[in-house]
């Protein structure tokens, strides 16, 4: 078909897609390609993704639209031996003299999935496939048993694939063929390493499941080759009229015409994709169309996301750490890199900000122009999952203002408009003639009590702007207290359902805060068999009750990065910004989180400031003994997912006592009524006063109020009984 002439194509698009008349203007006076218009997303909108499709045909649906609907993609019988046809074709060329003879499919649902056996039958191999939703464990298992010559998969997929492996070159893979996410050169390099493959044993393919099968990578020619029935164009934002943003040097929106393509109006196709280097080559005597990478995608929903390039930050991190897994998190004004990696070491988070500024310029000035906030990165555990949990993740992640469940809420207004900005007051009275000065942060004034109250409404809005929840969304967290109150306070005012799940340690005051809240009590009656604690058991009872409550949600504070995040991005910010300077900063540990995040930020900005934890003796989160321990919310008896002591300079153990003296010495020196993980920051200062210097600025986080330990901590007659009369006369001079 010449490119001046395309009156075949438009005649069949006007068959399939009558509408297609009335936007030519009916007749076409010119059947050039640049005459015709520009199919963008508004157009396929209006008249095509919401269209109710034949049901007799194939029809496959996508990620929403701009108007929260998802996207019908339709197919015929002929679309299918088309695309089957194409690929079948490719995957021909790119597997002769392989000796590959057995290939699976690991790559979740939609179009390609549902295609590769048929394409591996007509190629001669044995075919088999998996599932994405199961565990990474059982996806090797099947590599393992299934032992195949070819795997075609996402680079997501592989990505969790070689993390959870031992040693990927066992599995005798000889070829992998890639689908989905476009993988960076680099990334294509590092995965020939693990696999022992050479970089050409591995292709990138790049499609749609509106036009198939587009381009291959070809190692040969350095480029991304145009497959046969694809007619390519590249176009600016100015030609779009969507009031995009100006691209970079030598990139442009990709366009694209199918041949072959029948129930989909495939003329002038606008994928919002954004390439370098497009030109034409020769291949084997033949002209084609190729082009260099795909960097983005564009659109006016992306707002700040059109200056991401997920395409430049993994060539960035993928040059300090060969197995990194990278998410890309576009929320609002802040741009987040997550990544796990076997071999991470947190000096390189500074080096790999700084390089994804240099590389993309236009990152750096809106950060310095306040139209997003820094750079976060973020060195994930093993224990932390990113994104959905599942094997299949994408790897760039902008979340809008609208969740997918209904209109976002207000979470700055009402009770939520309250929280954080807490005071810092200086301790004049505590540790008089220490040579140092203690400023309190009074995290106990948030309206929920407690610090908690950042990172439940952080975790409750991200999900939110997620479309993970919305309005009937049921919301079920285990929390021995200050989580399970916040979390109950900020559902009350949005109006979701929430049930915490308790264990008998939980104070009565707690549960009466909880019930007046609305929360719904589930409480965990025996500990874990195994290990004594009761957290085993009251995660085990929120994975229970999320299997049996459709529409529920769980949080997870102890493993959802937002935890720590909220402090990352408020609480330090916070201090810094009145002291100017801290030299030592003392937190209390129990999920790590709000250590976490303090800590990042110390070392993500180069300060000084030396980190203290203060954990209760008979916890196990730094590797003691498991005691009992009488209050909730402080230690813990599992190491949890967040815990990083490589990011503490200091950790103090301090006794039931100790807390006790100290919430009680505080309250008759300053007039401060706090819970006891303060009373533990506060003798974790006393522990280290010999080894603080003479004119040390230090922060003490004050976690949470004291009205909530009124029958225990403050308690003359409970405290007698635990500990005898002295710890109750010593309390007023503990802190001198």
């Amino acid at each position: 078909m010449l490119l001046d002439n395309w009156r075949d194509k438009v005649h069949e698009v006007i068959t399939n897609f009558p509408w297609y008349k009335e936007l030519i203007g009916g007749e076409a006076m010119s059947y050039s390609l640049q005459s015709l218009p520009l199919l963008t997303s508004d157009i396929l909108e209006a008249h095509y993704y919401s269209s109710t499709p034949d049901p007799a045909l194939a029809v496959y649906r996508t990620s929403g639209t701009s108007t929260g609907r998802r996207k019908a993609i339709v197919y015929s019988e002929e679309d299918d031996r088309h695309y089957i046809a194409i690929k079948t074709k490719l995957f021909g060329e790119l597997l002769a003299g392989s000796g590959c003879t057995r290939a699976l499919a690991d790559m979740g649902t939609g179009h390609a999935a549902n295609t590769a056996l048929a394409i591996f039958e007509q190629l001669g191999l044995v075919p088999d496939s998996i599932p994405f939703e199961l565990p990474v464990e059982q996806h090797i298992e099947r590599i393992q048993s299934f032992k195949p010559g070819l795997l075609y998969t996402m680079p997501s997929i592989l990505d969790h694939i070689v993390h959870a492996a031992e040693d990927p070159r066992s599995f005798g893979i000889r070829k992998i063929i890639l689908v989905g996410e476009i993988a960076t050169l680099e990334w294509q390099k590092n995965m020939a390493r693990l696999f022992g493959l050479a970089p050409q044993d591995i292709t990138d393919t790049y499609g749609s499941i509106e036009m198939g099968t587009i381009a291959y990578y070809s190692h040969e020619h350095g480029r991304y080759i145009f497959v046969d029935g694809i007619t390519a164009e590249a176009v600016g934002t100015a030609d779009l009229s969507e009031g995009l943003q100006p691209l970079g040097t030598d990139e442009r929106i990709l366009v694209l015409t199918s041949t072959v393509r029948r129930l989909l109006p495939a003329l002038r196709f606008v994928t919002y994709d954004v390439i370098r280097d497009f030109r034409s080559i020769m291949v084997n005597g033949v002209e084609k169309q190729s082009f260099g990478s795909i960097v983005k995608r564009v659109g006016r929903e992306l707002k700040h996301g059109e200056k991401i390039s997920i395409y430049d930050i993994e060539q960035v991190v993928y040059r300090q750490l060969e197995d990194a897994i990278i998410r890309v998190r576009v929320r609002d004004n802040a741009l987040a890199v997550y990544i796990k990696s076997k071999s991470a070491d947190p000096s390189v988070v500074p080096a790999i900000r700084e390089a994804i500024r240099d590389c993309i310029p236009e990152i750096g000035l809106m950060i310095r122009n306040h139209l997003l906030d820094d750079i976060a990165v973020v060195l994930a555990t093993e224990e932390e999952t990113l994104e959905a949990g599942q094997v299949k993740n994408k790897k760039l992640y902008v979340q809008t203002s609208a969740a997918a469940g209904g209109a976002e809420p207000d979470f700055s207004g009402g009770i939520l408009s309250a929280i954080g900005k807490t005071p810092l007051v200086k301790l004049n009275r505590l540790f008089q003639g220490s040579g140092f000065g203690v400023y309190a942060k009074l995290e106990l004034l948030n309206p929920g009590g407690s610090a908690k109250d950042r990172p439940a409404l952080r975790m409750i809005r991200e999900a939110w702007k997620e479309g993970r929840i919305g309005p009937g969304t049921v919301i079920i967290e285990s929390s021995s207290g200050n989580m399970a109150i916040s979390l109950a306070m900020i559902c009350q005012y949005l109006g979701l359902r929430f049930i915490c799940v308790v264990d008998p340690r939980t104070t009565d005051t707690n549960l009466q805060i909880l019930k007046a809240a609305g929360a719904v009590i589930d409480k965990v009656a025996l500990p874990d068999p195994v290990t004594g604690e009761f957290l085993p058991a009251r995660l085990l009872r929120v994975q229970a009750l999320q299997a049996e409550i459709q529409g529920s949600y769980w949080p997870n504070q102890y493993a959802n990065p937002d935890n720590y995040l909220s402090h990352y991005h408020t609480t330090m910010q916070e201090i810094i910004a009145e002291l100017g300077r801290v030299d030592y900063l003392f937190c209390s540990v129990s999920t790590c989180g709000t250590i976490r995040g303090l800590a990042e930020y110390v070392k993500d900005n180069g300060l000084q400031t030396k980190i203290v934890a203060a954990d209760a003796a008979g916890s196990a989160i730094f590797g003691g003994s498991q005691e009992k321990r009488r209050f909730p919310g402080l230690g813990a008896g599992i190491v949890p997912p967040f815990c990083r002591p490589d990011l503490m300079d200091h950790i103090v153990h301090v006794t039931d006592a100790e807390m006790v003296m100290s919430c009680r010495a505080l309250a008759r020196k300053e007039g401060i009524l706090a819970g006891a993980s303060s009373g533990a920051v506060l003798a974790a200062v006393r522990q280290m006063k010999h080894r603080i210097p003479h004119g040390a600025v230090c922060a003490a986080i004050l976690h949470d109020k004291g009205e909530r330990y009124l029958d225990t901590v403050y308690s003359d007659t409970w405290s007698d009984e635990q500990f005898g009369p002295e710890v109750r006369i010593g309390a007023e001079e503990f802190l001198s």
